[in-house]
């Protein structure tokens, strides 16, 4: 008997928009399909970004698009910004607000500007009837507690609120799935001290994990220090399956699932 074709998998945050990778970017995307990467989302961080994530979308079969502005440049998102945003979020392949959310850690932003443009972003994907992609570095007890003030949660069984690169305790993974988000893994559940963060995907349930890269950034083992690809989604995969029990093909296929659920992803030919 033959064996059945490996699952396609879905890398649910790239940056082909970013200049590292698209510069090559028709040998990334046939390395990606030469390692099952069927559909990649390109998520924007800025509006040049977002823009090109679009152009890509439209462009490209397989390619999906997120715009937003990320928290970095949060103190420069104001009424033109959010204008265009929403034009953006109306063209076809746009599956997703973001990336968007809290960042702490470098704070290239005041504080309270990052809260204010999260919450333009929130407001305008209840708007355009869109999930949102959510950036968190070194603020998770804030952004939780932002979130739960809100109470803002699922549309009926799906997930408005994707965790992207989660990288929280056993704690808040579990109050981030309270609220009804899914949590985006990507390379650093491969990386040697991430234990807690491999428990964590562990334990997750099956509806709600997704797979990404964040490429060019967070190659996993053994590829660390290199740019990322989304070539590398099954590396990631694996290592989960490891984890969870469960076969790499396996996982890939259930992330698929949730990818195409939680951002309504539709075959394209």
């Amino acid at each position: 008997m033959a064996e059945a074709p490996p699952a396609a998998a879905i890398d649910t945050h790239t940056h082909l928009n970013h200049p590292r990778l698209h510069r090559g970017l028709p040998q990334v995307l046939d390395r990606a399909r030469e390692a099952g990467v069927a559909e990649m989302i390109v998520v924007g961080y800025d509006l040049p970004s977002s823009e090109l994530a679009v152009e890509l979308a439209a462009r490209h079969p397989g390619l999906w698009a997120a715009v937003g502005i990320h928290p970095h440049d949060a103190s420069h998102v104001d009424d033109k910004t959010l204008g265009r945003l929403r034009e953006l979020a109306g063209r076809e392949g746009v599956v997703a607000i973001g990336e968007t959310g809290l960042d702490f850690y470098r704070d290239l932003s005041p504080r309270q500007a990052q809260m204010e443009a999260f919450e333009s972003h929130l407001a305008l994907a209840a708007e355009m009837s869109l999930p949102v992609i959510v950036h968190c570095r070194a603020a998770q007890e804030p952004l939780l507690d932002f979130l739960a003030a809100r109470r803002i949660g699922p549309v009926g069984d799906l997930p408005a609120l994707v965790w992207h690169c989660f990288d929280g305790s056993e704690e808040e993974a579990r109050r981030a799935l309270d609220l009804g988000m899914a949590l985006g893994f990507g390379g650093m559940v491969t990386y040697g001290k991430a234990e807690e963060l491999r428990r964590v995907a562990a334990q997750v349930p099956s509806g709600r994990f997704l797979l990404e890269t964040d490429c060019p950034y967070l190659a996993p083992e053994p590829k660390r220090g290199r740019d990322n690809e989304p070539a590398n989604v099954a590396v990631i995969g694996e290592r989960i399956a490891q984890v969870r029990g469960e076969s790499g093909g396996q996982v890939v296929e259930t992330a698929a699932q949730n990818a195409r659920r939680v951002f309504g992803l539709t075959d394209r030919a």
